[in-house]
């Protein structure tokens, strides 16, 4: 009896290291697996997307390389997280207008466009969505579909934290589950790293695991104390 009395400490530390093995091992494999926000990595487009969706993916492709990911501008901020050989807009042969460049004119200051009441100068939602149409995107204007700009238009709208008004309707009542949005140049658009695979799967394996342990462990002492009687 005293030597099974004995075991009992050491059943306990191997008790609490069978419980806590797995939900530490789950902890750090769930860390490594959510992914960190990378504004170079294209928002997820939806089979069906709302306006909202589509607008915010329209953006990341036609609009976050000059107004920024978070509509801050093109600050140097912003320009240091693109490749180091991308981060001069206006070196020989980028977007100066110098003949022989790859890219079309780009002003040395772009300002910011969210926040602060940065768009107080477009009293209606329809004045944003007519002046994207003409104007955007700078090196050919009107190229995008009109439910783009409208949906491009609500989700600057969102980012200023500004309402659509209830009367304004998009220019098409739906979007159909097959509609492709008008996409820059592939050598132009940032291809997205595949996603982590989940983490829940691997959770159950290893409490699962943790279980089947102490299982082996109470076998153990109960084919002990059977022996010792």
């Amino acid at each position: 009896m005293r030597k099974t009395l004995s075991f009992f400490p050491i059943l306990a530390a191997l008790v609490v290291i069978g419980i806590l093995w797995p939900l530490s091992i789950s902890t750090v494999l769930a860390q490594e697996a959510t992914p960190t926000y990378d504004p170079l990595v294209e928002p997820t487009l939806p089979p069906n997307p709302t306006e909202l969706e589509l607008g915010q993916n329209l953006y990341w492709h036609w609009c976050m390389t000059c107004h920024g990911d978070l509509g801050q501008g093109l600050t140097d901020e912003w320009r240091s997280v693109w490749v180091d050989d991308h981060q001069n807009c206006w070196a020989r042969g980028c977007h100066v207008g110098r003949p022989g460049d790859l890219g079309f004119p780009i002003p040395t200051v772009v300002p910011a466009i969210a926040g602060d009441e940065k768009l107080s100068h477009f009293a209606a939602f329809s004045d944003l969505y007519s002046y994207l149409r003409g104007t955007h995107p700078p090196q050919h204007p009107g190229l995008l579909e009109d439910k783009e700009y409208h949906a491009i238009a609500v989700y600057v709208f969102e980012m200023n934290q500004r309402v659509v008004e209830e009367a304004t309707a998009a220019p098409t009542a739906s979007i159909a589950p097959a509609f492709t949005p008008t996409l820059p140049p592939v050598s132009a658009t940032v291809a997205a790293p595949p996603a982590p695979a989940p983490a829940k799967t691997t959770t159950w394996v290893l409490v699962l695991i943790g279980l089947a342990f102490l299982g082996g462990l109470l076998l153990l002492v109960w084919i002990r104390s059977r022996q010792e009687t």
